[in-house]
């Protein structure tokens, strides 16, 4: 097997590059060898290698190869494999990635597995059911792990404003409130950061979505909530809340600087949090605000993350035992706890993961969950992927003063039509 330091070296200079194998020396006559696609970042990526390696010293005549990437590439990656029709036999899969490959036959159905080992009480399976089921009906995965956001806060720099620090019912006038006091401290101090991620909430911060899912049609005329986010966004960072990063050319560091009383932040973030904040200042989350005109908590964009197989796979029993692995063993559950939620109930409910926050601060990690309650799908793929770009460059334009939020709305309807139009049915 390949060393950890060798492990490393490699995830780190190779992105998105052919399989690379970890080598097990085998016990049993039959050695069997999986192909394994995954995404991540370095953490994240060497994360999935450890299970991978776990369940290789457990089961000495497996041999995984790993084929991965970036998250970003994943979607051009994994659209090249089902264009090919060649998945690896167990491969990672969101939520949102179905929605292109809402009839395909590359997915196992994985509905007889589950109900022959009586897995269903393990998760929440009727979220599962209702995540990765597909036109077709079949069950394209197991689940892994779901990822929100949520409001982390800088206590001392609410100290300093005289801000109370914020509650679960707090609402959106209060979050504003806020981030004007906070930003009154300094010319340094920011109240609120977004970052990159205001394309991603605008389009159904309310629960009302910019676009009609089903019907692949534009829902931005006459809707007002759409407006009303857009218009909150953007007068936050044109009046000096927040910088300006939608597109992502700021660099002076996040939350961790101690330079913004709040941020939107997903699961994922905490792990940067933990291992760069220390004893430099006092934060907390919460969950994110209420908005009193609408009646609703903002919605935060879901990403439920699974296991899937390929329908071509050899050894699918094999490939079966390593998903289960994946999805139901509590190192599983450990590992994905640092990056979002885990899906393994008995994990979850435990007071080993609600009390365990490493060497790291402890948090609220129940904002979390609570935040599950309040979602909106992420849809990132064909049509919608390219509305998405359409908005987010009509939204520059908004921050740049070329365009109104009502032009805005006005483009989106003619072009986001012209678009959906173009991919028929």
């Amino acid at each position: 097997m390949k060393s950890k330091k060798m492990m490393a070296m490699l995830l780190s200079t190779v992105m998105c590059t052919g399989l690379f194998g970890v080598n097990v020396q085998a016990d049993a006559e039959d050695e069997v060898t999986l192909t394994f696609g995954f995404w991540g970042d370095d953490a994240e990526a060497q994360m999935k290698m450890r299970l991978a390696e776990a369940y290789m010293e457990e089961h000495p005549n497996v041999n995984i190869e790993y084929e991965y990437c970036s998250g970003a590439d994943y979607l051009t990656k994994i659209q090249t494999w089902f264009s090919s029709d060649e998945t690896p036999d167990v491969f990672g899969i969101s939520n949102d990635h179905l929605i292109a490959f809402e009839d395909s036959e590359l997915f196992e159905d994985l509905t007889p597995y589950i109900e022959e080992d009586n897995l269903q009480d393990l998760w929440d399976y009727d979220a599962v059911k209702s995540n990765y089921t597909i036109d077709n009906g079949r069950l394209t995965a197991v689940p892994f792990v779901s990822k929100t956001f949520a409001m982390a806060y800088n206590k001392d720099l609410f100290d300093q404003a005289g801000v109370d620090y914020p509650t679960s019912d707090w609402t959106e006038e209060d979050m504003l409130d806020a981030a004007e006091k906070i930003n009154a401290l300094g010319d340094d101090i920011y109240g609120l950061r977004w970052g990159v991620r205001v394309p991603e909430f605008y389009r159904g911060l309310y629960g009302d979505m910019y676009y009609n899912y089903e019907e692949k049609t534009m829902n931005v005329v006459d809707n007002a909530s759409f407006k009303s986010a857009v218009t909150m966004f953007s007068d936050s960072i044109l009046n000096g809340l927040a910088p300006d990063e939608t597109s992502g050319t700021i660099s002076t560091g996040g939350f961790e600087t101690g330079n913004y009383g709040m941020a939107l932040s997903a699961t994922w973030d905490i792990a940067v949090y933990e291992n760069t904040i220390g004893d430099s200042f006092a934060w907390d989350v919460v969950e994110l605000p209420m908005n009193t005109e609408y009646n609703t908590r903002w919605k935060t964009t879901l990403r439920t993350n699974g296991w899937s197989m390929s329908a071509n796979a050899e050894n699918k029993e094999v490939c079966w035992d390593f998903m289960k692995f994946l999805s139901t063993s509590e190192k599983a559950a450990e590992e994905a706890a640092t990056i979002g939620i885990p899906t393994l109930k008995s994990y979850i409910e435990s007071d080993e993961y609600m009390n365990d926050y490493g060497d790291g601060t402890a948090y609220n990690k129940q904002v979390f969950i609570n935040m599950l309650n309040d979602t909106v799908p992420l849809y990132n793929l064909g049509a919608f992927a390219e509305v998405n770009d359409l908005a987010k460059s009509d939204y520059e334009s908004v921050l740049a003063g070329n365009m109104t939020v009502d032009d805005m709305i006005s483009d989106l309807d003619t072009q986001g039509s012209s678009i959906f139009a173009s991919y028929g049915d």
